[in-house]
């Protein structure tokens, strides 16, 4: 849930702003509040990471692209595929993990880790390391390791040694270190884990790129539990870009709501619309998702009055 403390001058601009709306539109203040309300919702998605490149566009295909790239690099600072040729550091992280065997005596991780072939086709490793991979006695290559590793230290992986078969458990104790989003220069780990095969980690990582979208998800919630403003005697629909991308709506489990009361008598209406998970691990107060949507409809209220007055302007000189 987002709860942002605005500064009681913006807020009075808003109301200002509002009033002035409704009166230049014609519309009751319920049915203008409604219809701003919407929008806000709308906005508020369209502010909410994942975004492309410059910011904004929030319901576009580069956002949910932006979403997809953010979770794969994440996912890939932590874990590397034992078998990926395209780097160095998966023939580093089988040298260490070979290292670390020989030095506690673990001929089991040893034969694990040559056994699996995979050593033998990456790339960086040194020529010697490539002689004990390419031999077949694994008791022989675990002497000649053994005596290769005898001065060095190995670095232990805080979350364990050997290959990692089920990820989403080190995977959410590690964002968990970090408020759930792991910074775009951070090293979340000493020592990366590894993952036996490179099939293995990008099925992974589309299985948590599935959740991309899911945040904006309570905003599209709040936008249909409104009810619908009446211009002009019908029932309006605004906000419909959100409610039209499939990536977000796919999400149906965050749920948002409103509480609408009006007083007739004082003449006085107050709207609230919640996203239950709005600001999860901070992500809106990071990206001042409520002060941007409140200058963008401030600012869209201004020019939707100045081309409502402009049209009234039009249809006064043709009659």
């Amino acid at each position: 849930m987002v709860k942002v403390a605005l500064d009681q001058t913006s807020v009075n601009k808003f109301i200002a702003t509002l009033q002035r709306f409704a009166a230049k539109t014609g519309q009751s203040m319920r049915d203008a509040t409604l219809e701003q309300a919407a929008l806000i919702c709308q906005d508020a998605a369209t502010f909410t990471p994942p975004m492309p490149k410059g910011g904004g566009r929030g319901l576009s295909k580069a956002a949910q692209t932006a979403g997809d790239n953010a979770v794969a690099g994440d996912i890939r600072k932590i874990f590397v595929a034992a078998n990926d040729r395209n780097t160095n550091s998966a023939s580093a992280l089988l040298t260490n993990q070979l290292a670390y065997a020989t030095k506690a005596n673990d001929y089991s991780l040893f034969n694990k880790v040559i056994g699996s072939g995979t050593l033998q086709s990456l790339k960086g490793l040194s020529p010697i390391m490539r002689k004990i991979a390419n031999d077949q006695d694994y008791a022989r290559a675990f002497k000649k390791a053994k005596n290769y590793f005898n001065t060095t230290s190995p670095q232990r992986s805080e979350y364990g040694q050997g290959y990692v078969g089920e990820l989403r458990g080190p995977h959410d104790r590690i964002k968990g270190k970090f408020g759930g989003r792991i910074g775009k220069n951070v090293r979340p780990t000493k020592v990366k884990l590894l993952v036996e095969s490179k099939g293995d980690l990008s099925n992974y990582i589309k299985q948590r790129q599935e959740m991309v979208g899911l945040i904006k998800s309570g905003w599209a919630s709040a936008l249909r539990s409104l009810p619908k403003p009446v211009i002009n005697g019908i029932p309006k629909n605004f906000g419909v870009d959100l409610l039209n991308v499939a990536w977000i709506n796919r999400h149906t489990s965050i749920r948002g709501t409103n509480s609408l009361v009006v007083d007739n008598q004082v003449k006085s209406i107050e709207l609230t619309v919640t996203n239950t998970q709005g600001n999860v691990n901070n992500i809106g107060v990071d990206a001042s998702v409520i002060p941007l949507v409140i200058a963008n409809r401030r600012k869209q209220m201004g020019l939707r009055m100045r081309k409502h007055l402009k049209d009234a302007a039009s249809a006064t000189k043709l009659s």
